[in-house]
Order: structure tokens, then C-alpha cells, then sequence
């Protein structure tokens, strides 16, 4: 069995994983970014995170990490260890609200996290990520225009109902607005679409971390569908990303929605993986 390390600190954690996520920052989208903004703020209000490295010698061969609220990161989590990763997590009484990585690990975790706990496992989304190949650029009245931090309220108020729309599992009652306004000044974008100088439509992209930006979310307004606005504001921001930077341009798609898939395919992305989160239950 290789040697856990529980770290204190993320960038302790960062050091010791940074080599290994950016070798492949497309697996790896999740973690990148989600280490990335942590690190950019400060974080002594929030709970603390769950950060776990494992070794054999000075070769790093599994990590996993947890930013509560949310769920257990496994991509970096090879299947022969997720029971060790199990017992570690047991013993340090640290229990995930669930897990979420490609398919295959994540519910290899759940697996053996029910068996140990008996918990119930539900699926809350079944998930697929694409990566850009080609940009398609649609051909839609309007324009692109890159917000700033006064239109924090509007797209605080479109992001709360994109999370009830498309992702009742999360909690919608966050301070959206303020969350908008730090990703604005971690240098993150967050892209308009307008027609006749009204905004219809968004989408919002992390800045390039190790060449890699990875695009969430994408919402219209139930009053503007069916306009192409969704496709339109989706090249934009990917034409964004790949001017500020990144040669991988990703995004997850929701399975369940077969329309945002096949739009995001006609502007140019392509599969790479399916993926899963799941949360844990207290009902077996």
C-alpha cells in the first residue's frame, strides 16, 4: 500500500499535484480549475477541504481532494486504490456529501464507500465532456460583449435560475452576484449576447489554466430560446478563450438534455469521456 498524506494546506497539495493534473488537463478540468479559483481567494470562512495525496517513493500515484460544498474530485484516483481511499477518509471521520469523476472511477468509489457506510448512491447528473475541435461560428443577429462587474445582479439572478433549471441539486439560495463578481476579477469571463443592446443570452468560461479553460455555464432565458442565442454565445466564448490562451477548451454536458448536446457538437466540440456525480444518501 503507498503512503497517504493528508494535507493542511492547498498549496501544500498543489505542489505535490500540479505536475501530475497538468500532464493531462483535460481529465484533469475539474481539479484545475477548482484548485485554481481556490487558491486565488481567501478562504478563512469557508469549511475546511479535504486534501489527500498518496506515494510510492517520490512518485505520487493517487489524489483526491473535497471543497465542500461540494463532492469528492476522484480523477486522479486509480481504481486498485479507492479502497485505501475509503478506509483513509473513514478513519479521519471526513464523510462526502458524494463523489464525481469519470464514470468508471467515481462509481468504483461509491461502490466501495456504500459498502463500508451503507449509504444509499443516486445518480444527481449523468455527465459527458467535450473538448473543442474546430469552432463553428453561427451565423445570429446580435453581438458579443464581455461583461463586467455591473452586470453582476443580472447574471446573478440568471445564474440562480440556470442551478434550478438544470441543476436542482446544488442550493440555489448563494450570493450569485458576489461569486460572479469574484470570478470577474480572478480573470475569468463571463460573455453576453445581445440584440439591439439587450443581453439574451450567457455563457461563462474559467481563465486558461495551463493552457485549459473549461466553459460553465450557458444559459438563455426561457423568453429568448429558439433564437440561437445559446450557440452564438457559446463561439464567443470559446473564440475568447482560445485568444486568451488555451489550446483545450472543454465543457460538461448534462446527458439528460439532448438539446444543449447537440448544439455544443454543431459549434465544434467532440466527446471525450462520460462522467458522473453522485451523491450519497442516508437510505440504502
Amino acid at each position: 500500500m503507498p503512503d497517504f498524506v493528508v494535507h493542511d494546506e492547498l498549496a501544500d497539495f498543489w505542489a505535490a499535484t500540479e505536475a501530475f493534473y497538468t500532464a493531462d488537463p483535460v481529465r484533469h478540468t475539474v481539479a484545475l480549475t477548482a484548485i485554481a479559483h481556490r487558491l486565488a481567494r481567501s478562504t478563512s470562512e469557508a469549511p475546511p477541504d479535504t486534501l489527500i495525496t498518496a506515494h510510492r517513493g517520490s512518485d505520487l500515484v493517487c489524489a483526491a481532494f473535497r471543497m465542500p460544498p461540494h463532492p469528492l474530485v476522484v480523477s486522479a484516483a486509480p481504481l486498485d486504490l479507492v479502497d485505501d481511499l475509503v478506509r483513509l477518509l473513514l478513519e479521519l471521520d471526513r464523510e462526502p456529501t458524494g463523489v464525481t469523476g469519470d464514470r468508471r472511477t467515481a462509481e468504483a468509489f461509491a461502490a466501495a464507500w456504500s459498502a463500508r457506510t451503507g449509504c444509499g448512491v443516486t445518480e444527481a447528473m449523468a455527465l459527458r465532456l467535450f473538448r473543442l475541435d474546430t469552432l463553428v461560428v453561427p451565423d445570429v443577429p446580435g453581438r458579443m460583449r464581455l461583461a463586467t462587474a455591473d452586470d453582476a445582479d443580472l447574471l446573478g439572478r440568471w445564474r440562480r435560475s440556470f442551478i434550478q433549471e438544470a441543476m436542482s441539486h446544488l442550493p440555489a439560495d448563494a450570493d450569485h452576484a458576489a461569486e460572479i463578481r469574484a470570478q470577474i476579477d480572478h480573470g475569468d469571463a463571463h460573455v453576453l449576447w445581445e440584440v439591439d443592446d439587450v443581453p439574451v443570452s450567457w455563457a461563462a468560461t474559467s481563465a486558461p489554466v495551463h493552457a485549459m479553460s473549461r466553459i460553465a455555464p450557458v444559459y438563455t432565458p426561457p423568453e429568448h430560446r429558439g433564437h440561437g442565442y445559446a450557440a452564438a454565445v457559446t463561439a464567443a466564448v470559446c473564440a475568447w478563450a482560445r485568444k486568451a490562451g488555451s489550446t483545450e477548451v472543454l465543457l460538461y454536458t448534462d446527458l439528460a438534455n439532448p438539446t444543449s448536446n447537440a448544439l455544443y457538437q454543431r459549434v465544434g466540440f467532440r466527446p471525450v469521456l462520460d462522467a458522473t456525480e453522485l451523491a450519497f444518501t442516508t437510505e440504502p
